[in-house]
């Protein structure tokens, strides 16, 4: 049976979702307080229009005052932050604030005016939707804001008026219907992450195998050797070379061809260190980067590589297929890059067919 590509993927985690999306977030947290700050002015003038010069006057614009203080401070923090924890605090403290200005202004009200909820069945509405802030967090403030405008409803407005009733039903369904679209907006973004996540997992790795391919090893060499040009450490080369991978295609047929090499992936992984990297490269041939392996460290894994490659023959429907395999071992020198590196690997393979081992 062979090895095939992985046709499902796990979901990204919330984190590195969050993660992905951590710019664009920023940019829509910062469009969506300038946007508020802006409209605390007509909000300002309407309380002025209902209040006349009154203390309660004056205390309204001290609240949209101490808002738009608030945006201001929060954009100038937007420029500079970077965490989202910390993004989502003062984001969170924000909403809070807006939606407690907005309670009181609407406390401060005349008892036959409603304009003030409809701006609150949009603000629910939108808050789910255009605040960049995880849905469980921003349930609290929301629900609770919701909660207190019905109990303010029943006690301020008489019974007997119809659009109170209108409001009390359309208020928590603004937020019903802003958190649902939110929620599937958030699915929906995080499917397609995981899925491009998942495309980017397999355009590097081997099918059959499930290590890195050539493309990613070359990557991943090029990433050591400016890590070990910086910090003048050693770095070696190991290529292992399947023999006669052919005639057991030609023998026994590609799928036993693809579990052979699925165990020879297995084996080289036991005596790899933990941060070896591992690739296929060929139809029949294996490289690993061994940082900080100078040359003796790596002919003893090499040694190791080639032992635990052979020892044992694989069994495959009932028959014993004994591996047999060539390795060559080079060590970083001045000079070297990732090509001659591995052309020299090679060379070394190709100088032990004989003898199944050569170091250079």
């Amino acid at each position: 049976m062979s090895t095939i590509m992985q046709t499902t993927y796990s979901e990204v985690s919330v984190d590195k979702y969050r993660d992905a999306f951590q710019q664009q977030d920023l940019s829509q947290a910062s469009l969506v307080v300038r946007v508020l700050m802006w409209a605390m002015l007509p909000l300002g003038v309407i309380d002025v229009l209902f209040h006349q010069s009154t203390v309660v006057t004056a205390f309204l614009v001290l609240l949209r005052v101490v808002v738009v203080l608030y945006s201001g401070w929060f954009l100038q923090q937007l420029k500079v932050l970077k965490a989202a924890p910390i993004v989502t605090k003062y984001l969170m403290r924000w909403v809070v604030l807006v939606m407690l200005v907005q309670l009181i202004s609407n406390i401060c009200t005349p008892r036959d005016y409603f304009g003030h909820y409809l701006i609150d069945i949009w603000g629910c509405l939108m808050t789910f939707i255009v605040v960049p802030v995880p849905l469980p967090t921003l349930r609290v403030p929301v629900v609770s804001f919701v909660i207190a405008s019905l109990l303010l409803l029943a006690l301020k407005h008489p019974p007997y008026y119809a659009y109170p009733l209108v409001v009390a039903m359309i208020l928590p369904a603004s937020a019903v219907t802003g958190h649902a679209i939110a929620s599937y907006v958030h699915w929906y973004r995080r499917k397609l992450l995981s899925a491009e996540k998942e495309l980017e997992r397999q355009a590097s790795i081997d099918p059959v195998t499930g290590v890195a391919n050539w493309r990613e090893f070359m990557r991943l060499a090029a990433l050591e050797l400016q890590r070990h040009q910086r910090l003048t450490k050693p770095m070696s080369m190991l290529v292992l070379d399947v023999a006669e991978f052919k005639k057991i295609n030609e023998e026994y047929g590609p799928e036993t061809g693809d579990i052979i090499l699925v165990e020879v992936t297995r084996r080289i992984k036991r005596v790899m260190r933990s941060y070896d990297s591992l690739a296929r490269y060929g139809s029949d041939e294996f490289c690993v980067l061994l940082p900080e392996a100078a040359a003796s460290d790596a002919q003893k894994i090499a040694e190791r590589t080639y032992s635990t490659v052979v020892s044992i023959p694989v069994t495959v429907a009932g028959k014993e297929i004994k591996i047999a395999a060539t390795i060559g071992v080079a060590t970083m020198t001045e000079g070297d890059d990732v090509s001659s590196l591995l052309h020299r690997a090679g060379d070394a393979r190709g100088a032990g067919k004989v003898s199944y081992f050569q170091v250079v």
